[in-house]
């Protein structure tokens, strides 16, 4: 992947987050970069320190983009890990040929992100999926074998009509999900907002960050293409979990999620054949701002990161 200047800014609106958010001692603003991808640019910001002995990479789902999560990154950053927030297809300040967006993408361009990290300055990758995220990030983590851990806030298959039933807003259009490959087909370039498919209403416990959300053009505001949807609801992984051995797993999961409940979650979860640890986040909702859990987020997520650093050093350091 190569290099880009960087031409555009996020707007202020994308600014707003950090305010749902205590600040953070001895932050410095991430290191904006435009680089190739498989499907066009690719936005990211870059946190923490570019030595730092392991690479964290923040994977957003249906209405999030990399600068959204800049809060958490934030506290990875000064704990001395690199953090990547990338902006993925179609989302963010990433453009892309909206035919072509689809999950697929999603994942061919995180493949190649962790491929151009690892050729850059090879170090353990540890992948953190929010929302939906969550399923890609584990998609890309049983293709890579540059991915070492495996973090995530939900881990809901959307193949499974359990998880369609809380993702998909109306019955009708549930009964819809096997046309809507074939569908897409014939109406390439058909967006929509995504809130009108899924219940973006329920991405926070707080009315006023779920407001922000769905406002935010970049993020939960935006039109996405039918493809998009389509794909995600039949886009089987590479290894089933039953298989899955390649890397721990730790489930961070808000208690109080009124999207995708923790019980969808355990689903998929309690399948994995790799090692797993499974914490819930206490008075969370899907986007988790509240106390206590945003404290055990952190509690949880650092020695899991620690861990995974101290276990790639090789034998000789």
């Amino acid at each position: 992947m190569h290099r880009q200047p960087v031409t555009a800014a996020y707007p202020p609106l994308s600014e707003a987050y950090q305010g749902f958010f205590d600040p953070v001692a001895g932050v410095q603003a991430p290191r904006m970069c435009r680089i190739d991808g498989p499907d066009g640019p690719l936005h990211l910001d870059r946190h923490g320190p570019p030595d730092a002995g392991l690479t964290v990479i923040l994977v957003h789902g249906a209405g999030g983009y990399g600068r959204m999560f800049a809060p958490l990154a934030q506290r990875l950053a000064v704990a001395g890990h690199e953090v990547l927030a990338p902006d993925l297809p179609g989302y963010g300040l990433s453009g892309g040929a909206w035919a072509q967006v689809d999950y697929a993408a999603w994942k061919r361009t995180l493949l190649a992100l962790i491929e151009a990290e690892h050729a850059r300055r090879p170090r353990p990758i540890v992948l953190l999926g929010a929302s939906i995220g969550g399923y890609l990030a584990y998609l890309v983590a049983a293709e890579s074998p540059w991915v070492r851990g495996l973090a995530v806030t939900t881990l809901a298959d959307p193949r499974d009509p359990h998880v369609q039933a809380a993702l998909v807003r109306h019955p009708w259009m549930r009964a819809l999900l096997p046309a809507l490959r074939p569908l897409s087909r014939l109406t390439r370039g058909l967006r929509l907002p995504v809130r009108w498919f899924t219940h973006m209403d329920r991405m926070s416990r707080d009315p006023a960050l779920t407001a922000l959300v769905c406002r935010d053009p970049l993020g939960g505001g935006n039109r996405v293409p039918l493809g998009l949807l389509a794909s995600l609801f039949d886009t089987a992984p590479a290894v089933e979990p039953e298989q899955f051995d390649r890397c721990p797993v730790l489930m961070v999961h808000p208690a109080c999620d009124a999207w995708t409940p923790v019980a969808i979650s355990d689903r998929f979860f309690d399948r994995l054949a790799a090692p797993r640890e499974r914490v819930l986040l206490d008075q969370c909702g899907h986007f988790p701002i509240e106390s206590p859990g945003v404290d055990q987020l952190r509690h949880a997520l650092l020695p899991f990161l620690e861990r995974i650093a101290r276990s790639d050093v090789p034998a000789s350091a």
